[in-house]
């Protein structure tokens, strides 16, 4: 071992990094969770705008993974 390394005091380990949910994951949590709420034949605003969201939160996870969700 070299004197330049016995000089030294010990280095710490680096901390793991934190396990964020990837983009997609996210969406495709929100996607499910909407998916859930939707009642087929029911006619309503609020229908509408979960069926609006689904669909921009299916473009967006298309156009990041290229179609791969897994």
């Amino acid at each position: 071992m070299p004197w330049a390394d016995r000089s030294l005091p010990p280095e710490r380990d680096d901390d793991p990094p934190a396990e964020l949910p990837a983009p997609i994951e996210a969406l495709a949590a929100e996607r499910g969770a909407l998916m859930k709420q939707v009642r087929r034949g029911v006619q309503s605003e609020r229908q509408r705008r979960i069926l609006k969201r689904i669909a921009a939160i299916t473009l967006a996870i298309l156009a990041t993974a290229g179609g791969r969700t897994t």
